[in-house]
């Protein structure tokens, strides 16, 4: 999910329905708008320097398809729709100017959020999507092709936080016994159980940017912490001092991130969505290795993050068959094979299990982002599918 808001010590946790005037989401409804699928409302949104335009929005309860364009601006790059609790729903991000996205999702009646924003950005206001009607759960029996890949998903979240909490607890012990070389060995296993769940951890306000924030990404006058911070120190100063406090610290945001993840609600959406947002992950920060930059440990995430992408699409194929997409999957399912093979080639008998990222030459970074945008073009239509 977003690196802007979810960089910054705000990011989704309070509603700001009160400043929809002055933000701006336009609403331009109707079925099948833009080949959006059966029954779906149609929301564009256009990326601006302030934000989104124009100011508020409504939907009947049902699909709704969020459409976003950035026509030229430098100042908003991203756009997310979260709920009354600040939960991330759905979101695109990396919209650099003259680019679009979109993504669908089943929404009930009620009050959600439409934030955009860029990093750093602690003051943008938000915009209001009010959806009206009969929530769409007492009119359409459940799918058991999408129950089965909502529980298998949460489960496999689980599992992967549990793991991410057993090996943040690994990492901080050998910081704090002052095991340099080995604080170093754990670190990209340590990150690899998080970036395979990252849309689901970006959803619980400044957890993420506590855990996973880089330089970059924190605004002046911010505590920076997390895996990064502590890379910073292991590397460009070769030493454990200094790290005890952080290791504490990164140890009890995983724990609460475990207990918060324990309770969220996902929908077969946002396994979808996440799925995108994922590989979106690997296009804009891993492929230019910016995302571990002292470390150069980028593969390991980049393999994190191609298995999450790859476990909730798996989750949603007897859906799409269901629905006679196999033609879809069909599609989909070489380019991960693609984008696996590549990495492939750069995994070593080493306790990170791939090479550092220097090694790849410019003609290497230029093949994984192809074979990413190709995954993720079908990709993207997955959720609008799911959803009909």
């Amino acid at each position: 999910m977003t690196r802007s808001t979810r960089r910054s010590g705000t990011r989704s946790l309070a509603l700001a329905a009160a400043a929809a005037a002055t933000l701006g989401l336009a609403a331009c409804g109707g079925d099948d708008e833009g080949g959006s699928g059966s029954g779906a409302t149609n929301l564009k949104v256009e990326l601006t320097d302030a934000g989104c335009t124009p100011a508020s929005m409504t939907a009947p309860a049902g699909k709704v398809r969020f459409e976003a364009v950035n026509n030229g601006t430098s100042k908003t790059t991203e756009v997310e729709l979260k709920n009354s609790e600040g939960i991330i729903l759905g979101e695109r991000e990396n919209l650099t100017p003259g680019l679009s996205g979109d993504f669908s999702l089943q929404l009930d009646p009620g009050e959600y959020v439409v934030y955009c924003a860029v990093p750093g950005d602690l003051d943008r206001k938000a915009g209001k999507l009010t959806v009206t009607g009969k929530p769409v759960t007492a009119e359409k029996p459940t799918d058991p092709a999408l129950t089965e890949a909502v529980k298998g998903y949460d489960t496999y979240v689980q599992e992967q936080s549990d793991l991410l909490v057993t090996r943040a607890k690994g990492f901080a012990k050998a910081l704090k016994a002052g095991d340099t070389e080995k604080a170093k060995d754990l670190f990209g296993p340590a990150r690899m159980p998080f970036e395979r769940i990252e849309p689901v951890a970006e959803a619980f306000g400044d957890l993420d940017p506590r855990i996973d924030a880089r330089v970059n990404d924190v605004a002046e006058g911010d505590e920076w912490t997390g895996f990064h911070k502590i890379e910073q120190i292991l590397w460009t100063k070769d030493t454990t001092k200094g790290t005890a406090e952080l290791a504490d610290q990164l140890v009890a945001d995983t724990q609460e991130l475990d207990r918060k993840i324990r309770s969220i609600d996902l929908q077969a959406a946002q396994l979808a969505n996440g799925a995108v947002t994922l590989l979106n992950e690997v296009s804009a920060g891993k492929i230019t290795g910016e995302e571990d930059r002292y470390s150069h440990t980028d593969l390991s995430d980049f393999q994190g993050n191609l298995e999450g992408s790859k476990k909730a699409f798996d989750l949603l194929k007897p859906a799409l068959a269901a629905r006679k997409e196999q033609a879809l999957v069909d599609e989909i399912e070489p380019r991960f094979a693609d984008v696996q093979k590549g990495l492939d080639e750069y995994k070593r008998d080493t306790p990170l299990g791939f090479a550092l990222y220097d090694e790849l030459t410019d003609a290497d970074r230029k093949q994984f982002a192809t074979q990413i945008n190709a995954l993720a073009d079908p990709l993207s239509l997955v959720a609008g599918k799911v959803l009909e």
